[in-house]
This record gives C-alpha cells, sequence and structure tokens, in this order.
C-alpha cells in the first residue's frame, strides 16, 4: 500500500464505524501483509531483465554453436584426410603384394620348368645307360 493511500483509507475506515485507533490498526497490519507482494512495476522490471537474460542466453548458444559447427567440420577434413592417406599407403602396399606375387608365380613356372628339364635329362641318361 502506498503512503499516499494510507490516510483516506483510514478515513473510510473511520467513516465505517471503526474508531481511528482500529482504523490505524487494520491499515498498519495490512500494509504488512502488502508491502512484501510485487507491484506491476517490480513484475514489469523483472519481465524486461528476464528477456535480456534470455537475449544473452540465445546470443551465447548461437556463438557455441558457431564454433561447434567449425570444429565439426575442421574434425571431418582432418579425418577425410587422414582415410585418404591410408587408402593410398593400402593401395600402394597392395599393388606392391600383387607384384610379389606375380613374380613368385614366375619364378615358380621357372624352377618348375627346370625341375622338369633336369628329370628328363636323368630320364634320358638312366634311358642311356640301361
Amino acid at each position: 500500500m502506498k503512503a499516499e493511500e494510507i490516510i483516506p483509507a483510514t478515513h473510510r475506515l473511520e467513516q465505517s464505524g471503526m474508531t481511528r485507533n482500529e482504523a490505524e490498526a487494520v491499515i498498519s497490519e495490512l500494509q504488512k501483509v502488502v508491502a512484501p507482494l510485487a507491484t506491476k512495476d517490480d513484475l514489469a522490471k523483472l519481465g524486461e531483465s528476464i528477456r535480456s537474460d534470455m537475449g544473452t542466453m540465445e546470443e551465447s548458444i548461437r556463438s557455441d554453436m558457431g564454433k561447434m559447427e567449425e570444429s565439426i567440420r575442421s574434425d571431418m577434413g582432418t579425418m577425410g584426410e587422414s582415410i585418404r592417406s591410408n587408402m593410398e599407403s593400402m593401395r600402394k602396399s597392395m599393388a606392391t603384394k600383387v607384384e610379389l606375387a606375380k613374380m613368385e608365380t614366375r619364378l615358380f613356372l621357372k624352377l618348375s620348368g627346370a625341375m622338369l628339364g633336369v628329370g628328363a635329362l636323368v630320364v634320358s641318361i638312366l634311358g642311356f645307360l640301361f
């Protein structure tokens, strides 16, 4: 209850039949009850403060999300480069293994041919001797 409302309220209570002491006591108790209550101005200031805080939080969240997006894109780029590098290394390794397998096959064929030749020679010699 505002200070300028106290005297008129006290007079109205006196006019309704209360004594001055009773009217002042009622108004005094009413002031104690009403004093801690929020006023329209209090609520308006609180609303303004909340809107301001929400705006600040929104800006902060947008900034954080932008930073996270940038970090994720960077990490994805780095991972992509690493995967490409690993795949190229694997391709080179596989090419080397294929070349080794081809060389082993040629060597096997040549050794097989030589063994067949030696075997034929042995059979010829044995046939000649016996």
